[in-house]
């Protein structure tokens, strides 16, 4: 099984505190499931502003994780609704990005499993 999240930079940025990484850990995945649920949401409602910040929300919180393939993938949703071009790419590309934050959300369970 490919492996998406990757803790090196949250780790580098808490100075390797276990209580800092399980609390940002924590928060990422309290807040993701909401988060995905709007970009979808704002992506049925044609709601392109709403969804460009949705998208740059999850954005820097996948990079903390250092979930680089949906980071890109969130980068290209918010580019796209941000400047209302190929919207008709949106539909392929926001099942992607659920389905691999949702991934890397299992891996960060099991991760805050071992800190």
């Amino acid at each position: 099984m490919a492996s998406f999240a990757d803790l090196t930079f949250l780790k580098s940025f808490t100075g390797s505190d276990t209580a800092k990484i399980t609390k940002y850990v924590t928060m990422f995945l309290n807040s993701t499931p909401k988060c995905l649920e709007d970009i979808k949401l704002y992506h049925s409602n044609q709601d392109w502003k709403s969804l460009k910040t949705a998208a740059h929300t999850l954005k820097s919180q996948l990079k903390y994780m250092g979930v680089a393939k949906a980071e890109e993938l969130a980068t290209t949703i918010e580019r796209n609704a941000g400047d209302q071009t190929n919207l008709d790419q949106l539909g392929a590309l926001i099942p992607d990005l659920e389905s691999i934050t949702l991934q890397a959300c299992d891996e960060l369970k099991d991760e805050l499993t071992k800190l």
